[in-house]
């Protein structure tokens, strides 16, 4: 909490400094000699002519600026500047000078000719005090500022050195020159040309550098203010670290399940919190390792049951034959028992092996889009003779629409075959085993049931655990891992297995796989 509120007290800050300066910048930028023009001509208007030498110039334009105030025929009447006072301009010299509450940009690109000459191209963009452009205009001449090119004046052929100066001032010269027409205390016309050095704008420049300056000294002293707040931090962070690295230090020794007590600033105490979560994780992973290593030794000791009993009977009626102590037809029946058993043993070898390695790295699924509906009938279809040998009944409801899925067909067929398969096992002759498909949601329900005697209350919520059989005890029907096998081949395919735990009137035991249609 407090570093939050130290961290957003600096972005407000910096946010600020920068709107501050911005805001300081702007306003120093749009302080040019436009206001002071219009001050100055408003003084010459107010004034009598024989009094104009008594009007501060300077103070208003700048050191060493001057002015020159023309008649209506353009004669200089009056200027500060005895140098300039005895001049006079004409109409086209005029028109190169912007208004007082313009201001003009000047560029003078040069080109060399083949025969060593040297064109000029002077570009003029006139733009009010918003940034509206109001003229634009470009003279292309040659050493001898005969015009080639002009967008204005189309009558002139060529400038005189002075208008090529006038034209060109706010690029070349030292001064801004911009004009300003008033009427004196006479109401004669009369034209302010004002001369204001370019001091003005170098005086804005440090002013800007000033600004950067203070820029810099803020980020040195928030800098500082960071670094000292840093040690300040680091002084309250000690108690928790301390907490911590002595929990650690107990969980790495063994002791799992360390809970820290701390109370103090938010952000340390959801820390701490954070610790206690991953502690209490632990803590349970490692209580759920062990479940596993006693899953594991219980499942070797199953396996060892599942392959000792049909290797006991095997051994024993082999050593009855060899020791020829039974009669002809006891031998036959023996070695049918023999071989019947032998059958169950592989059966169980091979399910241990399907079940070892469907989690194993270099077990692929191979998917491909199939047609659920018709992978489902034709499945049925095959196994239609062993319903109708074994006394079952089948009732199949699949639409005749295509349901569109991604199967790994060969695996896959192994959900159904462990389910009906434990349908043929503990299912009474005469029982029916029903199917049907829904679509709906972009998913496919399959439903796999029977009207048999359904699946004992224990064991409904373990049925998908490895080697868990009817009454939860190990017989030779079965090694309980047809459904386990079933629930990973089905996950693998990102679908669901379940047990209705309320399957619907009349029937004993109800699977519904659901399956991602495309």
């Amino acid at each position: 909490m407090i570093l939050g509120k130290y961290v957003f007290f600096s972005i407000v800050l910096v946010i600020l400094l920068f709107v501050l300066l911005f805001a300081a910048i702007w306003n120093a930028g749009k302080y040019q000699n436009v206001p002071h023009i219009k001050e100055l001509s408003k003084k010459f208007s107010e004034t009598k002519v024989e009094e104009y030498n008594q009007i501060d110039v300077e103070k208003l334009l700048g050191d060493k600026g001057y002015v020159q105030i023309l008649d209506d025929k353009h004669h200089v009447i009056y200027s500060n500047s005895k140098k300039h006072a005895k001049e006079k301009y004409t109409d086209y010299e005029l028109s190169y000078v912007s208004e007082y509450n313009n201001f003009a940009m000047v560029t003078i690109e040069k080109y060399k000719n083949d025969d060593g000459t040297t064109d000029r191209v002077v570009s003029s963009v006139i733009y009010t005090a918003t940034g509206k452009e109001v003229k634009n205009v470009m003279y292309v001449v040659d050493e001898g500022l005969n015009i080639l090119y002009s967008t204005e004046h189309q009558d002139k052929k060529k400038l005189t050195r002075r208008e090529y100066d006038l034209l060109t001032r706010n690029a070349t010269s030292k001064y801004v020159l911009s004009k300003c027409n008033f009427k004196d205390d006479e109401g004669n016309k009369r034209t302010l040309l004002a001369f204001s050095p370019k001091t003005i704008g170098n005086d804005l420049k440090r002013m800007r550098q000033a600004f950067l300056a203070l820029i810099i000294e803020f980020f040195a002293v928030y800098i500082l203010l960071l670094l000292l707040f840093s040690l300040w931090v680091s002084v309250r962070v000690k108690k928790p670290l301390r907490l911590l690295n002595q929990a650690m230090q107990d969980i790495s020794s063994g002791n799992k399940g360390t809970i820290l007590e701390y109370k103090g600033p938010k952000e340390f105490v959801e820390i701490c919190d954070n610790f206690n979560e991953m502690s209490k994780a632990l803590d349970l992973a490692e209580h759920e390792n062990l479940r596993l290593q006693e899953e594991k030794q219980k499942m070797i000791a199953d396996i060892s049951h599942d392959l000792k009993t049909p290797i006991t009977v095997i051994k024993g009626y082999a050593g009855a034959i060899c020791d020829g102590v039974t009669t002809p037809e006891e031998q036959k029946k023996y070695l049918e028992t023999i071989y019947l058993r032998s059958e169950e043993l592989t059966e169980l070898i091979n399910e241990f092996h399907e079940y070892a390695k469907i989690d194993h790295p270099d077990n692929t699924f191979h998917f491909e889009q199939v047609d659920l509906c018709e992978f489902t009938r034709e499945y049925f279809a095959e196994k239609y003779n062993e319903f109708d040998l074994g006394g079952y009944a089948l009732e199949i409801e699949i639409p005749e629409k295509k349901i569109m899925v991604n199967l790994d067909q060969k695996k896959f067929k192994r959900v159904y075959d462990n389910i009906t398969g434990n349908f043929f096992k503990y299912s009474p002759p005469g029982a029916t085993f029903f199917c049907s498909i829904i679509s709906q949601d972009h998913q496919a329900r399959i439903i796999l049931a029977d009207n048999g005697n359904g699946i004992p209350l224990a064991i409904k919520d373990s049925v998908f655990e490895p080697f868990v059989v009817g009454e939860k005890a190990r017989n030779q029907n079965g090694s309980g891992l047809g459904l386990p096998l079933a629930k990973k081949i089905v996950e693998a395919h990102n679908g669901s297995i379940e047990l209705s735990k309320l399957p619907k009137q009349g029937q004993g035991t109800e699977f519904v796989v659901q399956l991602n249609t495309i």
